[in-house]
């Protein structure tokens, strides 16, 4: 049984003994559900009793008479089924932090028993939040950290007449102020029991159906103070009335229902609610730069008029300063400690915390001793431990695999001060069942700046594939220890990954560049210093070609990169801290250290320009890579058609091993793409002496295309025996149990999709105008550049090959599929272009005019399929209309 499940039920068994009046209490918290006031205690002569005045609260003590008290960071009062906290005069304007945990969700929707909430979201973000009173209502307000101004001047009257705070929840005062504290009495039940969250909305928009808060059967379940935080548990019952079915609207998704429930109607989520003191002393803020991946905090301080830009952004980190300042070598005053959940399976805690700790040789280079700790499991107090630590690591049991590791941050809004992080881990995702999601060419992944991180489940594909490749074979025994070494090393990359997210560090995809393909190749080196500069990279399993010795297969070991990261956010410095800041950052520019310290992180990715920031490369020449990983994909699928298999083999193994082949060879394929008019953006400051903007050297250009053309697009690409595709059988239980498994396995359809990814890149306006802007950026050298005209010449001269010049088209299915694919997209540039380029569209005009000229005067005749004089025929009527046609400006 799952832990949010578990923790459900033991809720449930609460609420039914408290219909039989037990009582049910918690160290140091307070279980409302089944909970039972104490004896009431009769007024004293210091408190008589009070009449309330009409339209006036009721007097302090009348409220709290016969409650329990719990005294912490606010006090709690405790009645039945009733809360109040108190709130001294002082707690009133006081900066809180809020933030929130799903502590059980429904496994999926991306609603994860354990994960404390992304600062990303839109809605249910932590927040700086203040209690503020106005006449009898007290409002817990969002303070807006954002727009800020030196405080006593007039810019800080301006900024407050400028931007407002939010307003999250709203009470009524529940008493007047008591005689001896001014202190007044808010409910805690309305103030918490309410969709602060959005969760509604969430399911609305996952699923389509009207779900909504079921406030009557929804409850604060428990209440906690001490002396540094105070919780509440809130359990949440969404419900829905009906439940939508069709096909929804035209190009709309179809409305869906949650599968891990076991009445889609209902569902339960448990939401807490952490306040703590933000710190009277604010940490001094580290300003960030754009050399160095670290997350950031925006501030738009109006203080100072002549400034460019009134926008700071400063970077996450801990609180971490040495004890001893002065001493070579320091303990931190306050280490950063990771609390293991109970949850994280006894066989993995080893190399989980083994993970978490190699980032202390980041900090011991710059003195500060033990400045990580991890912290083991405490048996029967996992809510206890969870609600103390500054950092927890949980592991996560979910219906279907979401993301695979994650590692999010809360940060103080004013500093970008670090106070609570989480790591989960998907057992879904290291038991590689995620590998089996999809049985056609990935299409290139995007990454956000916003801290979501695909590193877990991409790399447990990897894992899948390696442990595929390995068995196959033979330098793995299926049932040998080897594999278990294999699965811990990917689980100690994944949790180093996510370490460094909650120590403020982003992704680096300019890491995989630092060694060469030889180095890659050695075990020796791999493991002494592993493969990319950076953990932080989102780097391939490294796989040895066939007949080489294996290297490591995944990273194990921080890169320098690391190392220099965590020196400029946590390195002691003087004051002023700019120079030596900007001295650590110049460091990249430097010849000597540029290969390992680059930085290129999700929008270089995203973006799609620079062809040095990907994804899933490995080594310094990107060309070289992709040519290693086809040749080691073509050996695995040719292999598994000389392959026996047994009685005991999986029926589905074939079918999975092919998969994860063709995957990889679409990973590939996008390298290789973004080769193609690439453009280099370096993170450079002035002076450093390297073009910011640097288009790639037309040689790399033309190899990669040369690749390109031959394994993916040419008549010698990817093909699959018949004997191979007779024998690939799905996996019946998936099939039917909702996975979309296909039950055949079409080489046709899984080719057209890759073809068409190559296509709609390489024919692409968008590349064609960086292409004729690299031109002239490189007017200055000496180098035949690649120009759009040979870059199309190219693309048609593999696609249809001989097919132009023999007396019978080429009768394999799959060309036509191409060719059509290829005239089409012709056709559209030729009728709709968004670019604007007078060369672009004579380019693409000469290209439609000379294959309409070929393919009219070149007639095939017949073929063994009757179908190759059809083919052309069409090919010849669509390009007759397209260069015939008005042409429409499509909107750029």
């Amino acid at each position: 049984m799952s832990l949010h499940r578990t923790r459900f039920a033991l809720l449930v068994t609460t609420m039914a003994l408290s219909l039989s009046g037990c009582s049910t209490l918690q160290s140091g918290a307070v279980q409302l559900i089944g909970w039972t006031s104490p004896p009431t205690v009769p007024p004293t002569a210091a408190t008589p009793a009070q009449t309330p005045v009409p339209g006036q609260a009721p007097a302090f003590d009348t409220v709290i008479k016969g409650a329990e008290r719990m005294d912490g960071l606010l006090p709690l009062w405790k009645r039945q089924d009733k809360v109040w906290i108190e709130l001294a005069p002082a707690n009133l304007g006081r900066a809180f932090f809020l933030s929130p945990t799903v502590v059980t969700g429904i496994g999926e929707a991306g609603l994860f028993g354990g994960l404390i909430t992304s600062r990303s979201a839109q809605v249910g973000r932590p927040q700086w939040v203040e209690f503020r009173r106005i006449q009898q209502q007290v409002q817990l307000l969002a303070m807006n950290a954002a727009y800020t101004a030196q405080k006593g001047t007039p810019q800080e009257l301006a900024v407050q007449a400028a931007f407002s705070p939010s307003l999250l929840a709203s009470v009524s005062v529940a008493s007047a102020p008591q005689a001896q504290t001014g202190a007044i009495l808010i409910e805690a039940n309305p103030l918490w029991v309410n969709d602060m969250l959005g969760l509604g909305l969430q399911l609305q928009r996952a699923y389509k159906q009207s779900y909504a808060l079921d406030s009557r059967n929804s409850a604060l379940s428990v209440a906690r103070t001490q002396s540094d935080h105070l919780s509440f548990d809130i359990l949440h019952h969404f419900a829905t009335s009906s439940i939508a079915a069709g096909n929804g609207v035209a190009g709309g998704v179809a409305p869906g229902v949650p599968t891990s429930v076991p009445d889609p109607r209902s569902l339960f989520i448990n939401v807490r609610y952490s306040l703590r003191s933000l710190p009277e002393t604010a940490m001094k803020p580290r300003a960030a730069d754009p050399r160095v991946g670290y997350f950031t905090t925006t501030v738009a301080d109006f203080t100072q008029d002549l400034a460019r830009t009134p926008r700071q952004r400063f970077i996450s980190r801990w609180r971490l300063g040495k004890k001893d300042p002065a001493a070579a070598m320091s303990e931190p005053v306050q280490p950063i400690v990771y609390q293991l959940d109970p949850t994280i399976p006894l066989a993995y805690r080893q190399v989980i915390t083994e993970g978490i700790l190699a980032w202390n040789k980041a900090f011991e280079a710059l003195g500060i001793k033990d400045a990580i700790q991890v912290r083991a499991p405490v048996p029967g107090k996992a809510d206890e431990a969870s609600g103390s630590a500054r950092a927890t690591v949980r592991w996560m049991t979910n219906s279907q695999p979401g993301f695979g590791a994650i590692g999010p941050t809360h940060v103080d809004p004013r500093t970008g001060e670090i106070l609570q992080a989480d790591i989960a881990l998907e057992s879904l995702s290291s038991r590689s069942i995620r590998t089996l999601r999809s049985e056609i060419i990935a299409a290139p992944s995007t990454h956000s700046a916003d801290g979501r991180c695909e590193h877990a489940a991409e790399a447990a594909e990897q894992l899948g594939y390696g442990l595929d490749l390995m068995t196959s074979s033979g330098r793995l025994d299926p049932d040998s220890p080897d594999v278990q070494a294999f699965v811990l090393a990917y689980l100690k990359d994944t949790t180093m990954h996510e370490v460094g997210h909650t120590l403020g560090l982003r992704h680096n995809f300019r890491g995989s560049r630092w060694h060469t393909a030889e180095q890659l190749a050695d075990p020796a080196l791999t493991l002494r210093e592993g493969n990319s500069a950076s953990v932080m990279d989102y780097a391939p399993i490294n796989l040895p070609l066939p007949g080489r010795p294996a290297p490591a297969a995944f990273q194990t070991t921080l890169g320098p990169y690391d190392f220099w990261a965590i020196e400029y956010g946590y390195k002691p410095l003087g004051s002023p801290e700019a120079p030596e800041l900007r001295h650590i950052a110049e460091r990249s520019a430097d010849p000597a250290w540029s290969d390992k310290l680059d930085f290129g992180s999700d929008e270089d990715d995203y973006l799609g320009l620079d062809p040095q920031s990907l994804t899933f490369d490995l080594g310094r020449d990107p060309v070289v890579f992709a040519r290693q990983r086809l040749t080691i994909a073509k050996d695995l699928i040719a292999r598994q058609a000389q392959e026996k298999s047994s009685a005991a083999d999986d029926p589905s193994l074939l079918r999975r091993r092919v998969t994860h082949a063709l995957r990889d060879v679409g990973r590939t394929s996008q390298i290789l793409l973004r080769q193609v008019g690439g453009l280099i953006t370096r993170r450079n400051a002035a002076g450093s002496g390297r073009d910011p903007l640097d288009p790639l050297p037309a040689a790399t250009q033309r190899a990669a295309l040369d690749l390109i053309a031959r394994e993916l697009l040419s008549p010698q690409a990817l093909s699959l025996s018949p004997a191979l595709q007779r024998r690939m059988a799905p996996d019946y239980f998936e099939r039917v149990e909702g996975s979309g498994a296909r039950t055949d396995f079409s080489i046709a359809d899984t080719l057209l999709s890759l073809q068409r990814l190559v296509l709609d890149t390489l024919m692409a306006d968008v590349l064609a105008e960086r292409m004729l802007d690299n031109i002239d950026r490189t007017r200055d050298r000496d180098e035949a550049p690649l120009t759009l005209r040979e870059l199309h010449q190219r693309v048609r001269d593999a696609v249809w090959g001989t097919s132009l010049t023999a007396t019978q088209g080429d009768d394999a299915p799959w060309r036509r599929n191409l060719q059509r694919e290829h005239v089409n997209r012709l056709s559209a540039l030729v009728v709709r272009s968004a670019s604007s380029r007078a060369d672009v569209r004579s380019v693409v005009r000469g290209q439609a005019r000379s294959l309409l000229t070929t393919l009219s005067s070149s007639p095939w005749g017949s073929s063994p399929s009757g179908t190759s004089e059809a083919h052309r025929r069409d090919c010849v009527e669509t390009l007759k209309r397209a260069l015939s046609a008005s042409v429409v400006r499509a909107s750029p």
